[in-house]
């Protein structure tokens, strides 16, 4: 059934060690970038607020983290933000 699922589309669950792991490197670079979960909110309203402007999005499931890049190419704050519709559609 593996090939079936490759071949589908169908994407494997993440082992619960590798989303354990996933979480400690986000854990592990903001403590090392020095965001305090206070900063950490206040960007996450903030990105909220400013995308409430052009689209209707969930802001009580806005994801911000800070990941390391690849290669050294320093650290990166990815947002996960689920949009319900564009605003221009309400």
């Amino acid at each position: 059934m593996g090939l079936m699922d490759s071949l589908f589309g169908k994407k494997q669950q993440p082992s619960s060690a590798s989303v354990a792991k996933s979480r400690l490197v986000e854990v592990l670079v903001q403590d090392h970038v020095r965001v305090t979960p206070e900063t950490m909110e206040a960007i996450r309203r903030d990105i909220a607020k400013v995308l409430q402007k052009h689209l209707d999005v969930d802001a009580s499931n806005l994801q911000i983290n800070i990941t390391r890049g690849e290669r050294g190419e320093g650290d990166n704050l990815v947002a996960n933000v689920p949009v319900r519709r564009t605003a221009t559609t309400r």
